[in-house]
């Protein structure tokens, strides 16, 4: 079959994808602090003045077709003090992000990625759930925290499980198949469908049932964690599991001998060290930029919907398109990617710039956002390839949090660099083009090639290259066809 594709693997995209799903939790923003124009009484004009909203009467209030009864209408987080709460409803998220991806990271790789990703995933929906019953603000803020907890288990827990059952050459299927186009085509449908806040909550959680009972019933734990650990019995049996679902012969894998290494010990070892400063600074960059985009897409003219549904279908054919080329062109390599996708970027930044210097506000922005977007998305992908690909499995979910962790610190100030856009309009742009070149410039003279490492080989003490794990691996391939 495709890739080798079996049954077995067919399960992990699905849960890949509700994981996924739920990680779309984290622009519901974009709905829940959805704010539409209103005017006082029916004679007046739609605008958002908030001397207007102000100094209106409530009884004349009058929202201009509301697309989506958000959090933001019903709790009065509109103008003044308050409007504040539309930022923070989302920073307490990421917060609660940034401590899930620390804590669920440590004890993926302390205690395994099953019952990790059992219990992140219970939280979640039952977080999600209840945020929809959350009576007050001081409520709501705690429950959406604890969404994030999970969200950011989800992240490093899942992540690692389901990219370390699948086949090497499989990796860039999970990422072209099953992705954060189709995630967000979900979120928009439900949205589109629910109308309100709180509906919306509900039925988000309700759709992470499936995924969890893949995750008890279905996926077994990590045969390469367990090999980690020196579980060699329970590792079998974890590979037979995986072949009976897959309805195939149960055949022995070799593994190389790993010793269990921390994430402390990780940060100790010089070579390795050397590879986490640089994702970091790739993590970090990129999330400011994708959050502050993603958050203000939901100010773009024209259907609310309609251009988030842009947003999705035109991610799900570019991760397709990614696929191919990785597939066909040997030549593509992870650096080739992340280099790449940055420049789109930032020539997209600068378009957007330019069009905001002119007061321009037409169909060219929203055209330019949607390439924008794609190629944010495509540095996305290549920030998670390397930092699973150039991390040892002992450590990999720590170092993987440890990565995440630098990306949630760039999306809690997201919002910050979008307050300040009050004060001076390109203050997002400005500091968008100049972190991204600096990143550029250090992915092009510090990051790694590791396209198509086998995971049993990045285990390294020293400043050794995995461009040598990956020659190894080509000559062992070139051998099986002799």
């Amino acid at each position: 079959m495709w890739y080798d594709v079996n049954r077995f693997h067919i399960f992990a995209f699905i849960t890949w994808q509700f994981a996924n799903f739920f990680g779309s939790q984290n622009i519901f923003g974009i709905y829940s602090n959805h704010v539409p124009k209103w005017k006082c009484g029916n004679d007046s004009q739609p605008t958002k003045d908030c001397k207007v909203y102000s100094s209106c009467p409530k009884n004349k209030l009058m929202f201009v077709d509301p697309a989506f009864y958000s959090a933001a209408i019903e709790f009065d987080w509109i103008c003044g003090s308050s409007s504040f709460n539309q930022s923070f409803f989302t920073q307490i998220q990421y917060f609660g992000v940034l401590i899930g991806t620390l804590l669920f990271g440590y004890l993926s790789d302390r205690f395994g990625r099953k019952p990790v990703g059992i219990f992140v995933l219970s939280n979640g929906i039952c977080s999600t759930f209840a945020s929809g019953l959350a009576p007050n603000v001081t409520v709501l803020f705690a429950l959406r925290f604890c969404v994030g907890l999970s969200i950011g288990g989800t992240i490093v827990a899942l992540c690692a499980w389901i990219t370390e059952v699948i086949l090497p050459q499989q990796r860039m299927v999970l990422r072209g198949f099953f992705n954060w186009g189709w995630s967000r085509i979900g979120l928009t449908i439900l949205c589109y469908l629910t109308r309100e806040w709180r509906f919306a909550s509900f039925t988000a959680a309700i759709s992470l049932i499936p995924a969890l009972i893949l995750v008890i019933f279905v996926l077994p734990e990590s045969p390469i964690w367990l090999h980690s650990k020196g579980f060699t019995a329970r590792m079998t049996q974890s590979e037979i599991h995986i072949a009976k679902v897959a309805g195939v012969p149960y055949t022995p894998v070799e593994h190389k001998t790993l010793r269990p290494k921390t994430l402390k010990e990780t940060l100790k070892t010089k070579g390795m060290f050397k590879k986490l400063r640089i994702l970091w600074s790739m993590w970090f960059i990129i999330a400011i930029c994708s959050t502050a985009m993603d958050l203000n897409s939901g100010n773009l003219a024209g259907d609310l919907y309609l251009n988030q549904l842009c947003f999705g279908v035109l991610l799900v054919f570019s991760k397709m398109l990614l696929l191919l080329v990785d597939t066909h062109f040997s030549s593509f390599k992870r650096r080739t990617l992340h280099q790449g996708s940055l420049i789109g970027t930032l020539f997209c930044i600068t378009v957007l710039t330019c069009f905001m210097a002119k007061d321009y506000h037409s169909t060219g922005v929203l055209i330019v956002y949607l390439f924008g977007t794609v190629f944010i998305e495509y540095t996305w992908d290549a920030c998670y390839l390397c930092a699973i690909e150039l991390m040892e499995t002992s450590s990999r979910a720590s170092a993987t949090g440890s990565c995440s962790l630098f990306a949630r610190i760039g999306k809690i100030l997201a919002p910050i660099l979008i307050h300040a856009n009050a004060w001076w309009p390109y203050s997002v742009n400005t500091t968008v083009l100049l972190l991204g070149v600096i990143n550029l410039l250090i992915s092009y003279f510090f990051l790694p090639e590791s396209k198509g490492v086998n995971w049993d080989d990045v285990h390294v003490d020293d400043e050794e290259n995995v461009e040598v794990l990956l020659a190894g691996r080509l000559i062992l391939e070139d051998s099986q066809f002799d």
